[in-house]
């Protein structure tokens, strides 16, 4: 279906038709005041709610030009309706890419202006002025959040002085604010020091100047007299300056901690709760290791419980020796569909067991018997719900329905398990619900009011949750008359409470440079009524609240219905957008194809199609091509059409002499494929499967000095290819799966052609165990061919290393071992030029042709230095620059070979 109005095109599953029309009168109510402070009134685009997936998100992109919005609301965001304020910042976007790019438009230029817009614009400058318009416009938004900032602010108050790149670009050895958080500051500096006007004149002077190097940093430096990273560093000084003032005027506690931190690797010990023998749980999320529930013992040592998979937002409960939680589940087919999946394990036998399927199912709590778990389910309507499983079966038992469509976060037991309480947000704030499971009543416990509460649990007659009345995450407790009192003073942060009965005690999170530690007061300690906390948080965001003077925008969205029409996808399967460049290897030959082709993505991305020119730079010809991709149905469809020349040798003997002769041609050739992806996954392991047949034509002409025997038409070659991968979770450093299983088989024949033969059997293989330490890794790969008639010749298997300088032969399989291993995350700068964040080695010995009566010794084997870096300060590409020593086992000419190579990841 979809909804147009004056500057959105709003397209939408039918049941999602209530949402969709607030949608449609939001983004056009609000479009106006998210232009203004940039000058720029963007043009008619298209905005595609995605209603199938678990994953809260949204995007803007160009080629197409569309955005799209996730529309499930997460468990931990602000305080405020998920899709306004998805609204505000999305549509920030839009104006930019219109303010810097808006003169390059379809058909032929998105592409071009989709590249300028990345190389000019690093991710802080465009998300960072997002997430400010997003607070500036609303009373929430990211920038109101102590815990969205937390790891900035406590790195900077703890001395930790990181570069502009690193706080930018991340590391493998420390936590890092990420670009969201620094841009946001950023260009928060910017319009508190020169206005909100500042943003227009660096858009407009960079539009301007599309292929200046280092574009924004000469217009920050033409209008404000600082290069970016000399902003970074008086953004940096002024926050040092305004959070120590602000943690001088409050009381800090600094609280025991009960976790020990064995390794040098940042790690979060999440949501801790005590369990019957006296120990912990939680859920430890690290830079070196994948996510695990573990078992701190009293003495501290940890025991790993079970490893868990993907997470929308980290979450489990404990009961009575039963551990649930949910997570994020693929669709076998679909990249857009996800579910949410309800996990269970027994500590006393460690029975694991999955409690429901393809389910939106979110922050599962247990009752205190153990057989009843709540959870939180969102529909296809996004409409929030409170619902009982049976927690053996996973069986629907009862339903509590949000009264106010409110959006439903974190629910928790009552300790005799007739009451629930949650988080509800609407657009006037958050407040804590509770639900009579008995006669199925609810009560509001608070009003409605902008701050982020987050996991209230009770303990005893209280209830206690996190919220940061006084300007930082702290813990605080409900009490039964209704006042709210303060009972923690995290120095950084505090989270996640969790009540003990026996000791009459509260675990929670506090946070420092390291990540989320374990801490535990008395319920029965020192507290602060509320009405005497102050609200020492520094808002950076007031001055540009001021500026806007728009932040109520969102209490007066219009009620306006739109005409609703539906949207037929044969109607819109071509959406022309660029021109693109053609500069590739010609497949026959070692020069290049250059040319140009026109590309079409429709909105749905359900069909992509190109036609184009290139030019055949070894043989000086035209050549025209064509295609498309089809993947609306479960099976994927691919045709792809040539008109190209050819060229070949053909020997000839005359008089005992033996010359090659060339043969010209021209050829259509015409392929088409059928593929079947699979993808699934479960706890810390996802497997992929799939099968794809594909054929061709060809039909040749123009032939010139035809040899004997050619063939004019090759008909219908047949390719099968049959993968399976099983792969386990990788952490940040980890350099390769710690298992891994991966296997390809392909099978390609003629069975339709009467004048040629041959076939060709290849399987390739690669299998990943741990290696002797903490993210090394065993990589052993083999591979094999089996060829005959017209495919005698072909190699398409992974060859060893140095193979140009071994001894010719025909490769029957080869057997490769790698050793791979981290060195050094140095986190290093070399000026503007490259930023170093991880030096890792490898061990090679590759072997080829095994078997047969051949000796069992590497052909060759070596070793390899890698770097892994950030070239001129772009977020993306990653690249790695490496060095490889290769010693070629000959008996008779032993030799040894240096490489480089110089190598890039998207």
């Amino acid at each position: 279906m979809q909804i147009n109005t004056p500057n959105f095109q709003i397209l939408y599953p039918s049941e999602f038709k209530t949402e969709a029309m607030r949608v449609a009168n939001t983004v056009e109510h609000v479009i106006k005041s998210v232009s203004k402070s940039m000058g720029k009134n963007p043009r008619k685009i298209t905005i595609i709610l995605q209603n199938q997936g678990v994953v809260s998100n949204g995007f803007v992109q160009l080629a197409p030009r569309r955005s799209e919005f996730f529309t499930v609301p997460p468990q931990n965001f602000d305080m405020q309706d998920w899709l306004n304020s998805l609204a505000i910042h999305e549509l920030r976007h839009v104006v930019q890419f219109d303010k810097l790019t808006g003169n390059l438009k379809r058909p032929l230029f998105e592409e071009l202006a989709l590249a300028i817009f990345g190389i000019t614009l690093p991710p802080w400058f465009f998300e960072g002025d997002a997430v400010g318009i997003e607070t500036a416009l609303s009373h929430a938004g990211r920038g109101r959040l102590p815990d969205w900032e937390i790891i900035f602010r406590t790195n900077t108050l703890s001395g930790k002085n990181f570069s502009y790149s690193k706080n930018y670009l991340g590391s493998f050895k420390d936590l890092t604010p990420g670009y969201y958080q620094l841009g946001y500051f950023m260009t928060s500096k910017l319009k508190r020091d020169f206005d909100n006007g500042i943003i227009d004149s660096l858009m407009t002077d960079m539009s301007r100047h599309p292929f200046r190097p280092y574009n924004l940093s000469r217009s920050l430096k033409k209008y404000t007299g600082n290069t970016s990273r000399k902003l970074h560093d008086i953004t940096v000084a002024e926050l040092k300056q305004l959070w120590g003032a602000q943690a001088y005027k409050e009381d800090r506690e600094q609280y025991p901690v009960l976790n020990s931190r064995t390794g040098m690797a940042p790690a979060d010990y999440l949501l801790p709760v005590k369990i019957n023998d006296g120990s912990i749980l939680t859920l430890k999320k690290s830079l070196d290791k994948t996510p695990a529930i573990v078992k701190i013992a009293e003495g501290g040592q940890e025991i790993e419980v079970i490893k868990i998979g993907y997470q929308t937002e980290s979450n489990f409960s404990y009961r009575n020796g039963r551990i649930v939680w949910d997570e994020l589940r693929y669709d076998k087919r679909y990249q857009k569909s996800s579910y949410n999946v309800i996990n269970s394990i027994d500590l006393s036998t460690g029975k694991y067991k999955q409690l429901t399927h393809k389910s939106r199912l979110f922050s599962p709590t247990l009752a205190p018997d153990a057989k009843r778990i709540a959870v939180v389910r969102v529909d296809l309507s996004n409409r929030s719900e409170i619902v009982e499983i049976d927690a053996e079966s996973g069986k629907e038992l009862k339903v509590f329905t949000s009264p106010g469509d409110y959006i439903l976060q974190t629910p928790s037991y009552s300790e005799d398990g007739t009451k629930l309480v949650c988080v509800a947000i609407n657009q006037t704030g958050a407040s804590l619900l509770e639900f009579n499971t008995t006669d199925d009543s609810f009560r509001i416990l608070l009003d409605f009011h902008y701050q982020q509460l987050s996991r209230p649990v009770y303990a005893g007659d209280d209830i206690i949750f996190r919220a940061h009345y006084n300007g930082i995450n702290n813990i605080y407790s409900l009490r039964p008359g209704g006042n709210t009192v303060q009972l923690t003073s995290a120095q950084y942060g505090a989270a996640n409470p969790s009540y003990d009965k026996e000791t009459n005690s509260i675990l929670f999170n506090t946070f420092q440079s390291k990540g989320y530690d374990i801490s535990l007061i008395p319920l029965s300690g020192p507290t602060l009524p509320l009405s005497t906390i102050k609200n020492s948080f520094i808002n950076y965001a007031q001055p540009i609240i001021k500026q806007e003077s728009d932040s109520s925008i969102l209490d007066k969205i219009p009620q306006k219905e739109y005409p609703i029409k539906s949207y037929k996808e044969i109607n819109n399967l071509f959406y022309f957008h660029s021109l693109a460049p053609i500069l590739e290897d010609n497949e026959f030959n070692n020069d290049l194809n250059i040319g140009i082709k026109l590309k079409s993505n429709n909105q749905l991305n359900t069909l992509d199609f190109f036609t184009g020119y290139q030019f055949n730079y070894a043989l000086r010809k035209s050549e025209y091509l064509a295609g498309l991709k089809y993947r609306r149905f479960y099976p994927e469809l691919g045709l792809k059409y040539i008109n190209r020349a050819r060229l070949a040798y053909s020997p000839q003997t005359s008089g005992g002499i033996t010359t090659l002769i060339p043969v010209n041609w021209r050829e259509n050739f015409a392929e088409m494929e059928v593929r079947i992806p699979v993808v699934a996954n479960r706890l810390n392991k996802t497997y992929a499967m799939g099968v794809s047949a594909l054929s061709s034509y060809t039909s040749r002409y123009e032939v010139s000095n035809r040899p004997p025997r050619f063939a004019d038409k090759i008909r219908f070659p047949l390719q099968y290819q049959f993968y399976f991968s099983h792969n386990t979770q990788r952490s940040l450093r980890d350099l390769a799966p710690r298992w891994g299983q991966n296997i390809n088989i392909s099978y390609q024949s003629l069975p339709f052609d009467k004048n040629l033969s041959g076939d060709v059997l290849r399987l390739q293989t690669s299998f990943f165990t741990p290696g002797l330490a903490t993210n090394h890794s065993i990589q052993a790969s083999f591979n094999y061919q089996n060829t005959s008639g017209i495919y005698q010749f072909n190699n398409d298997i992974p060859r060893v290393s140095g193979y140009t300088h071994l001894r010719t032969q025909f490769v029957r399989n080869t057997l490769l071992f790698d050793y791979r291993l981290p060195l050094f995350y140095p986190d290093a700068e070399i000026a503007t030029l490259a930023y170093i964040k991880r030096l890792r080695g490898d061990i090679f010995a590759d072997f080829e042709n095994v078997g047969k009566g051949n000796p069992f010794r590497p052909a060759s084997y070596g070793f390899e230095l890698n770097a892994d870096m950030n070239i001129l300060r772009f977020y993306l590409p990653d690249f790695a620059l490496s060095g490889k020593v290769i010693l070629i086992n000959s008996q008779t000419r032993p030799s040894t070979i240096l490489e480089f190579g110089f190598n890039y990841n998207l």
